[in-house]
C-alpha cells in the first residue's frame, strides 16, 4: 500500500508518538463577567468529538499483528468539508476543523490507518478506534474497537458480536441499527450502538473524502 496520499501538501506529519495535549491558560478578555458554568458548557461542546488514541502498539499488534506509525494532520478545507458533510447528511462537529490520521507501517509499506472519534454515547463520550485498509477504490474496515465508555451495556458494546458486524464495510454501506442492518450490541444500548455506527460511517467517509479516489478535486 505504498504511496496512499498520506502526504498531501495540506497535511502536516509527525513520526513521533504524540497522542495530543491540551493547552490551558489565561482567559482572554471577552470571557471575563462569564459565568464558569457557561464556559465549560462551552469547552464540553467544542471537544465532543476530540479524541486521543491512547493504546497504540497494543491495538497494532492486535488489529495488525505488527508495525509501527505516523501521525498525519490533515486541515479541512471548506471545500472538503461541504463534500463530507453532503455525504453524511448533516453538519461535522464544531471541534471538526482537523482530522488526524494515523497511518501504519511494516516495514517501508503502509498496511492501514487508523483514526478515532469520540462519540455521545447514552450515558457520555463513546470513545472509539477505527481501523480500515485502502483497496484503492475507498477504505473498508478492519477493525473497530472501544477505548473508553460510561455505558452501562458496556461489555455488550464492547463485544465482538457486535463490533465484528463493521468489519468489510464500506462508506456505501448502510450503518443504521435496524432489523435489515446492523444489530444493536443489546436491547438497552440502540442509541450507544447507533452513536458507534455513526463514528465508523464519519471516519470511513471523511478517509476517503482525503484519500480515496478523485480526492483533492474538490480542492
Amino acid at each position: 500500500m505504498k504511496g496512499t496520499g498520506m502526504s498531501q501538501p495540506n497535511s502536516r506529519l509527525r513520526s513521533d508518538r504524540s497522542f495530543g495535549r491540551f493547552a490551558f491558560g489565561v482567559a482572554p478578555a471577552w470571557t471575563k463577567g462569564m459565568s464558569l458554568g457557561l464556559l465549560l458548557i462551552g469547552v464540553s461542546l467544542a471537544s465532543a468529538s476530540l479524541c486521543v488514541w491512547r493504546s497504540p502498539d497494543e491495538d497494532i499488534a492486535d488489529i495488525y499483528t505488527a508495525g509501527s506509525y505516523k501521525t498525519v494532520f490533515q486541515d479541512i478545507s471548506s471545500d472538503r468539508q461541504k463534500v463530507i458533510e453532503d455525504r453524511l447528511g448533516y453538519a461535522l462537529d464544531p471541534d471538526e476543523t482537523q482530522f488526524k490520521f494515523f497511518p501504519v507501517f511494516k516495514g517501508d509499506d503502509q498496511i492501514g490507518t487508523v483514526m478515532t472519534h469520540a462519540g455521545k454515547g447514552q450515558f457520555g463520550v463513546i470513545e472509539i478506534v477505527v481501523a480500515v485498509v485502502d483497496t484503492g477504490t475507498g477504505a473498508i474496515v478492519k477493525a473497530v474497537r472501544i477505548q473508553r465508555d460510561r455505558e452501562k451495556a458496556k461489555a455488550a458494546i464492547r463485544s465482538d458480536e457486535f463490533l465484528g458486524q463493521f468489519k468489510g464495510m464500506t462508506s456505501a454501506d448502510d450503518f443504521s441499527i435496524s432489523d435489515t442492518s446492523l444489530k444493536s450490541a443489546s436491547d438497552d444500548a440502540v442509541r450507544s450502538s447507533q452513536a458507534i455506527a455513526n463514528a465508523v460511517r464519519k471516519l470511513v467517509i471523511v478517509y476517503d473524502v482525503f484519500y480515496g479516489p478523485g480526492a483533492g478535486k474538490s480542492e
